[in-house]
């Protein structure tokens, strides 16, 4: 990196690490300035802005703790007591169910068993039904 009487030439990536931004967010903060950049001569080399002496990089307010390390709360408490009740439920359901299926098989064998008896009796005469 240069240094010259003027300021510093910085790659994005550079003055967002100094800015505690992304190197994007660097380069439209550079532009909003009006920073002068300089293109380098190889295809894939990092572009450099000159950022002024003058210029105070003041660190930005970063989050220090990562968004998804929380600790559980009350909600997901409730949420597993009542997934677990809603289990409890469709086990007994599902006993009621099965139970209900028995009583219906039962019924129909007696049925059919009642139906044939009632063909058995009227193929006989009247006399003999008595």
């Amino acid at each position: 990196m240069a240094e010259s009487d003027e300021g510093r030439w910085l790659t994005y990536r550079e003055l967002g690490g100094e800015l505690g931004c992304t190197p994007n967010a660097a380069r439209m903060f550079a532009h909003r300035k009006k920073w002068p950049k300089r293109a380098a001569n190889r295809v894939g080399e990092p572009v450099r802005v000159m950022v002024p002496e003058n210029h105070i990089v003041r660190g930005r307010a970063m989050h220090s703790a990562p968004v998804f390390d929380a600790q559980p709360n009350g909600s997901e408490q409730a949420h597993e007591q009542a997934a677990q009740a809603f289990a409890q439920a469709i086990s007994a359901l599902t006993a009621l169910l099965n139970d209900a299926i028995g009583a219906e098989r039962i019924a129909r064998d007696e049925a059919a068993a009642l139906r044939h008896e009632l063909e058995r009796l009227r193929a006989r005469r009247w006399w003999q039904r008595w």
